[in-house]
This record gives structure tokens, C-alpha cells and sequence, in this order.
């Protein structure tokens, strides 16, 4: 297993902590960890970052505070998914460890211009630190080898809204920022993350686990799997960033599309669905970078993905 140099964007979160995990278990090299707004207060969620990856013997990993709202709305936040604590109020005791100086965006932009071409980025909350960093720096986006962004919802229902999936609706402006953004962009979004409900018997499989990093997410997942129970009448969850963390360290789960997509930004009922140009007859683009095209996932290999998931907790 090669190690792919790798700049996460977060917002613990509980499905944030088992993304972590995944990419610990299958060959992330995390470079930074940068915090933003999100499933809980920004200071919260760095909070949680440093605990998560010191529970999984990452205290080297650097944690980054970044925004603490959108660029053009109030905050939101989704302790009602997630926890008081955003860890599914586990009781765990927060890590001492300090968080690093420079803030998120800062850090981000001075990264990649450290290491041009050769880190990959991870987004998996609202995306108000790739924005920003964006707008600090024209550059950004082509010193960056790839970008896996967790958002959207294309042809499905939305969980924030009827139409709009939870990070795009946080940010819809700084959505609508980095996919006008000239990077070659893989956009994970509810059509693919809907596919990733955990079975029975996984869960089974993951609550027999000895390792204590899985003995304390399984913990954290239970808040999960209630809220999805009340939710949906059975025992399970989506795992929305531990795909997107997959597919960024292996393409090869999912094949792809290449489409031009945009983010609704005023309507009243529509404001943060992202839209695809899928009009039959409409040659698909060419270009991965080209500013508003995106990779969507079309097929992908749940049964494979299960097993690794299962293997990051169990080790």
C-alpha cells in the first residue's frame, strides 16, 4: 500500500471519525487536518479531530481551526444527528493536545504551494475553507493534484431539504467556488452515498470488534444507527465520508462521469442543490478541470467497500 499524501477538511462529526479512521487503515498519509462549521460548532469539531486521531495513534497530525460560519448565511449545525458532543455523546474524554496556529484556509493555501501536484485534498463538510482559500489564492486550485468532495445530491432527494444534501446546504457560495474551480474534481454526492447502508450483518461483524479505536466508534455509532432507525424503520447508517475518503484513496471502487454542474443559489425552495447537465445527446465534457465540471459517480463496488470499511474499525 503506497501512502497518498493527503489534506482532510472536516467537520466531526461522527461519520468524519470513521472517514478518519478508514484512511488511517488504508493508506492516508494525513499532512494536515483542517476544521470547519458544520455537524457542530467549529471549535467543537477541532476539538474532536484532535481526539479522533489521537485515538487512532495519529497525535503527530496537525488540526487546523478554520471557519466558523458560511460565507453568506447563518450557521447550522446537526447535533440532533451526531451528539451534543458530536462524537454521539460517548463521554469521551477531548484530547489536551493543542491545535495548530495558522488557520485553516491559510494553511491549506500554504500547503499546497509546499507541495504542488502532489497532495491530494479531502473534503467532507461544508466547504467554507476551500472557498476561502480560493479567494486567497487565484493558484490554489492548480497546485492541488486532486480534490473528493463529499456533497450534493443529483436526481435524489436531498437531507437538508427536500432538494439539497447537508454540505452544499451549509455553503451553497463556497460550493459554487470550487466547482468553478480549475482542479480535476470528484464529487461524492447522495446518489452514491445512499448505496452504502450497512447490513446486518456488518453491524454485527463491527460490534464484535477488539481494537480500541473500533470499540470506541462503535460506541459513537450508536447515536448514528438511532437516529437512522427513526429515520428510515431499520437498524443502519449511510456512511457518506468514509466513501468519499474510499474513493480517494482508491479510484478503482466506483467508475465515472464527467459532468457540468452548478449549485442553486437564490431560489427559495432549490437554494444548495447542485445540478448536472444530463440532457440526453449532450457530449459529455473532456477536460476534468475544466471550471464546473465535475466527476459523479456512476457504479460502484458496495460489497468491496464494506469489507474495508469493516477492516478500519477491526483491524
Amino acid at each position: 500500500m503506497t501512502p497518498l499524501p493527503l489534506l482532510l477538511d472536516c467537520d466531526p462529526g461522527i461519520d468524519d471519525a470513521l472517514a478518519l479512521a478508514y484512511g488511517a487503515a488504508h493508506g492516508a498519509e494525513y499532512v494536515a487536518c483542517t476544521v470547519t462549521h458544520g455537524n457542530v460548532p467549529v471549535e467543537t469539531g477541532a476539538r474532536n479531530a484532535l481526539t479522533v486521531l489521537d485515538v487512532l495513534g495519529l497525535a503527530d497530525v496537525p488540526v487546523h481551526l478554520g471557519a466558523a460560519r458560511p460565507l453568506a448565511q447563518p450557521l447550522r449545525t446537526a447535533e440532533a444527528v451526531h451528539g451534543g458532543d458530536g462524537l454521539g455523546d460517548t463521554g469521551r474524554a477531548p484530547s489536551t493536545r493543542s491545535l495548530a496556529g495558522t488557520l485553516a484556509p491559510v494553511e491549506l493555501v500554504r500547503l499546497a504551494r509546499a507541495h504542488p501536484g502532489e497532495l491530494t485534498l479531502v473534503a467532507i463538510g461544508p466547504l467554507t475553507n476551500l472557498g476561502i482559500a480560493l479567494l486567497l489564492d487565484p493558484e490554489f486550485a492548480g497546485h492541488v493534484r486532486r480534490v473528493v468532495v463529499m456533497g450534493g445530491a443529483i436526481l435524489v432527494p436531498g437531507n437538508a431539504t427536500a432538494l439539497a444534501e447537508a454540505n452544499t446546504f451549509c455553503d451553497p457560495e463556497a460550493a459554487q467556488l470550487v466547482i468553478d474551480a480549475p482542479w480535476d474534481l470528484t464529487w461524492v454526492g447522495l446518489e452514491a452515498t445512499r448505496r452504502t447502508a450497512v447490513p446486518p450483518e456488518l453491524l454485527d461483524r463491527l460490534a464484535t470488534t477488539a481494537t480500541p479505536h473500533g470499540r470506541f466508534l462503535w460506541a459513537a455509532m450508536q447515536h448514528y444507527l438511532d437516529r437512522y432507525e427513526r429515520t428510515l424503520g431499520r437498524r443502519t447508517c449511510l456512511l457518506h465520508d468514509p466513501l468519499a475518503m474510499a474513493l480517494a484513496l482508491d479510484h478503482r471502487l466506483a467508475s465515472y462521469r464527467l459532468v457540468r454542474t452548478g449549485v442553486e443559489l437564490r431560489g427559495e425552495r432549490t437554494r444548495g442543490q447542485v445540478t448536472a447537465d444530463l440532457r440526453p445527446g449532450r457530449p459529455d465534457p473532456e477536460d476534468a478541470r475544466e471550471p464546473g465540471v465535475v466527476r459523479i459517480v456512476e457504479d460502484l463496488d458496495v460489497a468491496a467497500f464494506h469489507d474495508r470499511f469493516l477492516g478500519s474499525l477491526t483491524g
